[in-house]
C-alpha cells in the first residue's frame, strides 16, 4: 500500500488541493456573508437546553445505511466514470460538491462539526480518491487517444489499471465507513454534545 500511494502522491494531492480549495473557500465566503445569524443553530440548540425545552422527536424517520451507501457510491462512480469524459464532469461534481460542504461550515462551525465531520471525513476523502482516479482514467484515455492503440496502452500500464481498482475497491470502503457513521453514530454524538 506504501507503494500505491508513492505512485499516486501526485494525483491525490491535486485532488485533495482541489477540493480544499473549493471547501474553504465556500465555507469563508458564506461565514463573511451570513453576519449576524452565525452559529443560529448552535445558539438554539443551547437556548432550548437552558429552557427545558430540548426534546427529540422519535417519531422522525431515520436514516437506512445501506440506501445511503447506494446513493454515495452512485454519486462516487459519476466523477470515477466522469474520467472517460476527460474529467470535466468529475471536476464539477467534485466542486460542486465541496462548495455545498463548505457552506454549511461558514454558517455554524460548532454544529456542523458534530453532525457532518464524523462522517464527512471519510465521504471527502472518498470524494477526493474518485476524482484522483477519474483522472488516471483520463490520463490513459489521452495516452490511448495519442497513440491510437487501446490494447497497447492497456497491455503497457498495468499498474495504473492496478491502481485505478484499488482507488474504486477504497472508495467503495471508505463510503460504507462513512454510511454506518451517519446513520448510525452522528445521531448520538449530536444528543451528546447537545445533551439531548
Amino acid at each position: 500500500m506504501k507503494e500505491f500511494f508513492k505512485r499516486n502522491k501526485k494525483v491525490l494531492l491535486i485532488s485533495l488541493v482541489i477540493f480544499l480549495i473549493f471547501a474553504v473557500g465556500a465555507a469563508v465566503f458564506t461565514f463573511i456573508n451570513i453576519g449576524d445569524h452565525y452559529g443560529q443553530i448552535t445558539k438554539g440548540f443551547l437556548q432550548a437546553k437552558a429552557d427545558g425545552t430540548l426534546s427529540v422527536n422519535e417519531s422522525m424517520p431515520k436514516l437506512n445505511t445501506f440506501d445511503l451507501f447506494l446513493h454515495n457510491l452512485f454519486a462516487d462512480l459519476i466523477v470515477i466514470v466522469g474520467g472517460l469524459l476527460f474529467s470535466v464532469i468529475s471536476l464539477l461534481l467534485v466542486i460542486f460538491n465541496a462548495i455545498s460542504i463548505g457552506m454549511p461550515f461558514g454558517t455554524d462551525l460548532t454544529f456542523f462539526s458534530v453532525t457532518i465531520l464524523p462522517h464527512g471525513i471519510i465521504e471527502y476523502a472518498a470524494s477526493i480518491f474518485s476524482l484522483a482516479c477519474a483522472f488516471k482514467i483520463t490520463k490513459l484515455e489521452v495516452e490511448m487517444i495519442r497513440t491510437k492503440s487501446f490494447t497497447n496502452v492497456l497491455s503497457e500500464h498495468r499498474r495504473e489499471l492496478k491502481d485505478i481498482l484499488i482507488m474504486i475497491v477504497v472508495v467503495v470502503v471508505l463510503l460504507a465507513i462513512a454510511a454506518v457513521i451517519e446513520c448510525n453514530i452522528v445521531e448520538l454524538i449530536l444528543k451528546w454534545y447537545f445533551g439531548i
